[in-house]
């Protein structure tokens, strides 16, 4: 027989997380589905911004000592454009007055994102299934039937609604809206880990804006005393030759000095967000995160978590109403869609084109 919920969740990030949390308490048997051992590793600055450490602490509690790195003050974004390397700098106390709220922050939190993460979901009192990845799905009147891959054995889970928390490449997304993702835009980005030196002081988020650089963005950052280093490509080029000409430019301004290279990642990244271009979902279906298409510029923790909240209070709503989730989902996301749009403007503003399309 198969595992029957009311609402399974894929994937065990912050979008997951606040749609679980907003289903406790409830009486809906909800459940938390990722495909990777928990804790995983996810390729992330872990760097809260003022209004997702503001969200996770009214909403979860404050964030634990064991998740937090050094040094945990994070100032704010420092931009640094080819002209000189002259810096521009946008502390976080300055950047507040754009969102209205006195009550934010004056500086982010510098965290490790994979034990932050499982730390999340645990405070959500959902159950969590780890090392579960979904395989098929099927969409009856009343159900979903799940076809997952649970530690190497296959086996069917049956829900009433269906989360989609799985990240900028969601399987939930491909498989339920199978031609959506043709017509985007795909970034593939890189990153190394270093022990070494480098002539950029500690506590802020480095934001360089270069075409000659990266085909997106390169950015850099440190914590716990690890360098990382990241880039992405433009349509056509190779994420790691962006990354070579990245790190060439930090040995020779910025004084790099690599003594041990610890890790490399990639991941792929899309346009969906910098497009306007949203896939919310449909029915019972709900896509919250970066399966949405939510990121704000280069930002995703922030409304991974409204949109994720959203997405778990529409289908209460819906099981007490007897409509649509989506009736309560779409306006419900509506203002995080325009803080996206502001942060893309002013990231275009500072950098002179738009890092996702080029233009």
């Amino acid at each position: 027989m198969p595992d029957k919920y009311d609402v399974v969740i894929v994937g065990a990030g912050p979008a997951g997380a606040a749609a679980a949390k907003a289903l406790s308490g409830s009486g809906l048997k909800t459940a938390i589905l990722e495909k990777q051992p928990l804790p995983r590793y996810k390729m992330c600055s872990g760097i809260l911004f003022p209004a997702a450490l503001k969200f996770i602490n009214d909403v979860f509690g404050e964030v634990p000592p064991e998740t937090r790195c050094e040094p945990q003050e994070v100032i704010g974004l420092r931009g640094l454009l080819s002209l000189g390397n002259l810096p521009i700098d946008l502390p976080f106390s300055a950047m507040n007055a754009i969102w209205d709220d006195p009550d934010l922050p004056r500086a982010g939190l510098s965290i490790k994102r994979p034990e932050l993460d499982l730390w999340l979901c645990r405070r959500s009192d959902a159950s969590i299934v780890d090392n579960c990845a979904l395989v098929a799905l099927e969409q009856g009147d009343e159900k979903f039937v799940l076809r997952v891959n649970h530690a190497g054995e296959e086996k069917e889970i049956e829900t009433r609604f269906l989360v989609g928390a799985d990240g900028p490449n969601s399987r939930v997304r491909r498989t339920t809206f199978s031609g959506f993702d043709r017509a985007m835009r795909l970034i593939p980005n890189y990153e190394e880990w270093y022990l070494g030196e480098i002539d950029l002081e500690p506590g802020w988020l480095y934001l360089f804006f270069d075409r000659g650089l990266s085909g997106f963005m390169a950015t850099i950052f440190q914590k716990d005393g690890v360098i990382t280093a990241v880039t992405g490509a433009a349509k056509g080029e190779s994420a790691r030759s962006c990354f070579r000409a990245f790190r060439d430019h930090l040995e020779r301004e910025h004084g790099l000095r690599v003594k041990e290279t610890l890790s490399r990642h990639g991941i792929v990244l899309n346009d969906m967000s910098a497009t306007g271009n949203y896939c919310l979902g449909e029915g019972r279906t709900l896509l919250a995160g970066e399966a949405a298409g939510f990121l704000r510029s280069a930002e995703g923790i922030t409304p991974a978590l409204f949109t994720g909240m959203a997405a778990g209070e529409a289908i209460l709503k819906s099981v007490e109403s007897g409509r649509p989730a989506m009736d309560f989902y779409a306006p419900a996301t509506a203002t995080e869609m325009e803080r996206c749009r502001m942060v893309h403007k002013l990231n275009e503003d500072v950098a002179g084109f738009n890092m996702f399309t080029r233009e």
